[in-house]
């Protein structure tokens, strides 16, 4: 049971990341504006999307899955050291989140047949 719970985790995360991911490459206003407010260039932006689109794929093979977490930690992480320096307490919940569930795959162990 358990290591069907972990595969339907990875899933839901990363189709949480992936989402974000290409919501920030295809420019879309909300992601604009925050990033704006970051002091961050549209091109930061869409880099840090792609990398959120990569690791989101690298978490459904599992040779890769663990790099793809770490991809993810190092994301949410950099959106989150961000926010606090610019002070943006209302997104520092969900990058924080992002961090957690990206740290809880990296740091899962293997399941025993």
């Amino acid at each position: 049971m358990a290591k069907h719970c972990k595969k339907i985790w990875r899933a839901l995360v990363g189709l949480g990341f992936a989402a974000c991911g290409i919501s920030k490459v295809l420019g879309v206003d909300i992601q604009s504006k925050r990033f704006a407010q970051l002091n961050w260039s549209e091109s930061n932006m869409k880099t840090l999307g792609g990398a959120q689109i990569a690791g989101a794929a690298m978490l459904g093979c599992k040779k890769t899955s663990k790099l793809g977490a770490l991809l993810l930690a190092g994301s949410a992480l950099c959106l989150l050291v961000t926010g606090f320096k610019h002070n943006r307490k209302e997104e520092l919940a969900i990058d924080s989140f992002g961090v957690l569930a990206a740290l809880s795959i990296l740091f899962s162990k293997k399941c025993k047949k």
